[in-house]
């Protein structure tokens, strides 16, 4: 890549970092649409790839018309095509800029041929998997109204938003707003209203941290990429939210904790951030009780899920460290 397509993906890349719900449309041209698509794109489809990999729904039981909402250069239903071939028939990609739709479409076609692709919302006449990827920071309140509706008829919503707090918090919103719609499958171990919305919690958000592939951390584009454009490689802090319709079916609530980014590991303890239904919980967990769940709560991942009376153990109520 060259200094010129580098200038213009810092740019870009700051422009991101700086909206605070808005920002026209950046897509000049094609040669830019594909620089993002090698390099940034990617970044987020690590997130989806680690996200789709935790869902606790079969993939067989999502609707096979994909709504690809904001797509850009198409990385949010190119990469659960490229996981999932063999079931979805149908994406429909939809984006305020036409040259990105019109790059997505020519993608999705030179990789999955056998899908069809449509890039109108009239042709949604049944049930769809939603996706939406990173629209937030730059999606006015307006926007977002106008969008609701189709959030709220899609069969099947996934939703996956930078870690930050603007971001995170702003889903958590959105959540609510579909409390008498959808079924809330993860990363929520309830029901109830997000935690994170509760007094007390304003400073805190919830998101976690998606692995980034090995192999890049041996390629010398991607620690170019890094150098060029600030990018830490170590981690993908993500946010994200997995809702289905509500049907006749009922969905029982365990009592269990989510595992939150966050955690800070001592001798002797590890200090977690959950969610639970009551609230946003903070504890230690003692390493005596089990070295492996002490080892692995200081390093969360996606799926890090626990029944309450595992990780809250009466013993440890009464330690000084536990909170």
């Amino acid at each position: 890549m060259d200094n010129s397509s580098w200038k213009r993906l810092q740019k870009l890349r700051q422009s991101y970092l700086d909206a605070k719900g808005f920002l026209p449309d950046y897509w000049q041209d094609d040669e830019l649409l594909l620089a993002y698509d090698e390099t940034l794109a990617q970044r987020i489809r690590w997130k989806w790839r680690a996200v789709i990999d935790v869902l606790p729904l079969a993939i067989a039981a999502f609707p096979k018309t994909l709504v690809d909402w904001g797509c850009g250069t198409g990385g949010a239903s190119r990469e659960i095509l490229s996981m999932h071939p063999e079931h979805f028939e149908r994406l429909i990609l939809l984006d305020r800029s036409n040259r990105a739709v019109s790059f997505a479409a020519r993608q999705v076609k030179s990789e999955q041929p056998n899908i069809k692709v449509d890039t109108k919302l009239s042709a949604v006449d049944e049930g769809f998997t939603l996706l939406i990827s990173h629209v937030l920071s730059e999606l006015p309140d307006e926007e977002l109204r106008k969008l609701m509706p189709l959030v709220e008829r899609a069969s099947v919503i996934l939703w996956v938003e930078a870690g930050r707090p603007q971001e995170s918090r702003k889903l958590s919103g959105i959540r609510s707003e579909l409390q008498g719609s959808h079924h809330f499958l993860a990363p929520c171990p309830h029901q109830d209203i997000c935690g994170m919305l509760r007094e007390g919690q304003e400073e805190n958000w919830c998101h976690f941290k998606a692995p980034v592939p090995k192999e890049v951390h041996h390629s010398a584009f991607w620690r170019e990429c890094a150098k060029q454009l600030g990018v830490d490689l170590r981690s993908l802090p993500v946010a994200y939210l997995f809702a289905q319709k509500k049907n006749a079916v009922h969905i029982e609530t365990k009592d269990e904790l989510r595992i939150l980014a966050g955690s800070r590991q001592y001798k002797g303890y590890t200090r977690f951030n959950a969610c639970h239904q009551s609230g946003i919980i903070q504890a230690d967990y003692m390493k005596r009780n089990s070295k492996k769940i002490y080892e692995a709560l200081a390093e969360p991942g996606l799926d890090s899920k626990y029944e309450t009376s595992e990780l809250l153990l009466k013993d440890d109520a009464d330690d000084d460290k536990s909170l």
